[in-house]
C-alpha cells in the first residue's frame, strides 16, 4: 500500500474532503495549503472500469444546484448542417466576401479576419500548406471546418491535441455503420483534394468520430448563428449516460459548458447526463444512442418495461373491455424484437405491431400545423384512445399545449377563460408528474413546467381578487405558492443564456419575482 505524503514529506493521515486526491499531516498545513490547492480542488476524480471506460465519480457530497464543472472547449464550430456562415462570429453571408487568405465566406468584419476570432485556426491550417478555396463553396465544405480546428491543435496546441486524441472515436462502429463511407465523401475529398492538404485519410477519419461521438451542441444564441454551435471538452466527454441523469448542461455565451447536480449527488456516486431526450421512449432512446453514441443503455429505466411507472411508451390494448383499459408494454425492452404483452388481459402482439403505430402515429405529429391549438388539442382526442396519457407522443403535444395556452399571438393569460386555465394547469401537473420520474430535480424542464403552472395559478387569484372571491388569507397562501414555483424556475433559468429563451425568462421570472414579494408586503 502506498504511503501518502503531505507536501512537507510528512506521513499525511488526513484527506481533502473536496476532491479526495490530496493528503495532509494536520489541519494547520491543510488551511496553509487552501490558496494554492483551491484551483485544483475538484467535486469530481475521475475513474476508469471496463465496462465503462473513463468516468466522474463525486468526490463529496453534492446539492442540487451545485457547480461540478465548469469547462473552455478543445475546439468548437458551426454544425455540419450549417448554412453559409461567417466562420468567425457565425452570421448568415451571402458569400460576396471572402477571406483573403483561404477563400473562405466571411462577413467583412475586421474583428472576424483578426488573429483572435476562430476562424484563424483553419486560415492557418490551409496557409501551412494548402491552396485558398476558389469558386462556388463545395457543400461538404462545413462538415470539414471542425476536423480543420481539430487539425490546428496539432501544431498550436500540442497539449489539447493530446487530450482530443484521447477521446473516444469508435472508428470500427463508425466503419460497420458506414459513416466513414459519409465522411470520405465529405471531409477527406474535401481537405485532401479541393483543400490540397496532406493530411493522412485515417486521421481525419479518426477527427470525424472524435467529433461526432464526443460533441455537445450549444443552443443558439445572439453571436453563435441561428443554428448554434458545436464543441468537444476533454473533461466534460468522459461523463457517463443515464436515461434518469442526476446532472445537467448549460453553456455560457462564450462556449464554456457547465455541468450541475440536477439532485442531490451522494460522494462516491457517479456523475451522469442524459444524451437523448428523457421524454422519448426505450424504443426511441435505445436507437438514438445507437446510432450516435454507439452503446447500448441498460439503466434502470431502459430495463423496465413501465419506465419507471410512466408508462411512457405504453399502448392501450384493443382486445381488452374499454372500460378495463389493458396497457401493452413490451416484453423485454432491451430487445427490440420482443414481443408486446398486456398487463390487464395477458394477449401478445409482435413487435411490428408497435413499430406500426409508432411509425403511423409519428408520421401525424410531423404533419401538425405548428402553433396550432386546434390541432393538438383534435391530436389528443384522437390519440388518447390508443396511447397510454404518458405516451411520448402525447407528452410531446402537451408539452406543446401547455406553452401554447395564454402565449400565442393575439392571446393574453388574463383573458383565458376557465376552462382553458383549467386544462392548462392539468397538463402542467401531469408533464411534472412524469418528469419528475425521468427527468428530475432542477432540470430545464421543470422549470417550464413550473413558469407555466405559476402563470395559471398567478391568473386565478388576479382574477378572484377582482371579484373579491378569496379571502386574504387564501390569497396570501396561493400567493407564496406562486413565488415558490417562481423562485425555482427562475434560479434554473439563471443558469442559461441570456441570449437563449431560458435566458430571456430568466429575466422576465425575476422581475415578476420581485412583483410578487412587493404584493406580499402589501398583504402583511
Amino acid at each position: 500500500m502506498t504511503e501518502e505524503k503531505c507536501f512537507c514529506g510528512k506521513e499525511a493521515h488526513q484527506r481533502c474532503s473536496g476532491c479526495q486526491a490530496v493528503f495532509y499531516c494536520s489541519r494547520d498545513h491543510q488551511k496553509s495549503d487552501w490558496k494554492k490547492h483551491r484551483s485544483h480542488c475538484k467535486a469530481y476524480r475521475i475513474e476508469q472500469t471496463l465496462t465503462v471506460g473513463r468516468h466522474l465519480i463525486a468526490c463529496r457530497d453534492l446539492k442540487a444546484g451545485d457547480v461540478i464543472l465548469q469547462e473552455k472547449p478543445i475546439v468548437m464550430g458551426p454544425k455540419h448542417t450549417a448554412g453559409q456562415i461567417c466562420l468567425g462570429c457565425y452570421s448568415g453571408v451571402d458569400g460576396r466576401t471572402r477571406c483573403s487568405q483561404c477563400g473562405w465566406p466571411m462577413c467583412g468584419r475586421d474583428d472576424c479576419h483578426a488573429h483572435e476570432s476562430d476562424h484563424a485556426a483553419e486560415c492557418g491550417v490551409m496557409a501551412s500548406g494548402g491552396r485558398p478555396i476558389v469558386g462556388s463553396l463545395p457543400v461538404q465544405a462545413y462538415q470539414s471546418v471542425m476536423v480543420l480546428r481539430c487539425l490546428a491543435l496539432r501544431d498550436q496546441n500540442p497539449e489539447r491535441w493530446e487530450e482530443l486524441m484521447q477521446l473516444e472515436a469508435h472508428v470500427q462502429e463508425r466503419r460497420q455503420k458506414g459513416m466513414e463511407d459519409v465522411d470520405q465523401a465529405t471531409a477527406v475529398r474535401f481537405i485532401r483534394e479541393t483543400l490540397g492538404l496532406q493530411i493522412p485519410e485515417e486521421l481525419i477519419l479518426q477527427l470525424c468520430g472524435i467529433v461526432m461521438v464526443n460533441s455537445f451542441e450549444q443552443p443558439p444564441m445572439k453571436g453563435n448563428s441561428q443554428h448554434g454551435l458545436v464543441a468537444v471538452y476533454s473533461t466534460a466527454s468522459l461523463l457517463e449516460h443515464d436515461c434518469v441523469a442526476n446532472a445537467i448542461k448549460t453553456f455560457t455565451n462564450k462556449g464554456d459548458i457547465v455541468i450541475r447536480a440536477a439532485v442531490g449527488i451522494p460522494k462516491g456516486e457517479k456523475i451522469a447526463l442524459c444524451y437523448t431526450e428523457p421524454l422519448w421512449g426505450t424504443m426511441n432512446r435505445q436507437r438514438h444512442l445507437s446510432q450516435t453514441k454507439f452503446f447500448q443503455c441498460v439503466c434502470e429505466r431502459c430495463k423496465d418495461p413501465t419506465e419507471l411507472d410512466t408508462f411512457t411508451s405504453g399502448f392501450y390494448c384493443q382486445k381488452c373491455p374499454q372500460q378495463s383499459a389493458g396497457i401493452l408494454l413490451t416484453e423485454n425492452p432491451l430487445d427490440d424484437a420482443s414481443d408486446w404483452i398486456c398487463r390487464q388481459c395477458g394477449a401478445r402482439q409482435p413487435a411490428n405491431y408497435a413499430a406500426e403505430i409508432i411509425e403511423s402515429v409519428g408520421k401525424e405529429i410531423v404533419a401538425l400545423k405548428k402553433g396550432s391549438v386546434k390541432d393538438c388539442e383534435g391530436f389528443l382526442r384522437k390519440f388518447s384512445k390508443v396511447l397510454h396519457p404518458n405516451h411520448f407522443y402525447l407528452t410531446d403535444v402537451k408539452m406543446a399545449l401547455c406553452q401554447m395556452y395564454g402565449h400565442l399571438e393575439g392571446q393574453s393569460l388574463i383573458e383565458m377563460n376557465d376552462d382553458t386555465l383549467n386544462a392548462k394547469e392539468a397538463l402542467a401537473l401531469e408533464l411534472l408528474k412524469v418528469a419528475d420520474a425521468v427527468s428530475p430535480g432542477m432540470t430545464r424542464l421543470r422549470a417550464i413546467l413550473l413558469y407555466e403552472l405559476q402563470a395559471v395559478l398567478s391568473v386565478r387569484c388576479r382574477k378572484l381578487c377582482l371579484t373579491q372571491s378569496i379571502s386574504k388569507e387564501e390569497l396570501q397562501a396561493n400567493v407564496k405558492v406562486v413565488r415558490k414555483m417562481l423562485q425555482e424556475s427562475s434560479t434554473i433559468f439563471s443558469w442559461e443564456p441570456e441570449e437563449t429563451d431560458e435566458g430571456r425568462l430568466a429575466i422576465i421570472s425575476s422581475k415578476e419575482l420581485k412583483d410578487v414579494e412587493l404584493f406580499l408586503k402589501t398583504l402583511d
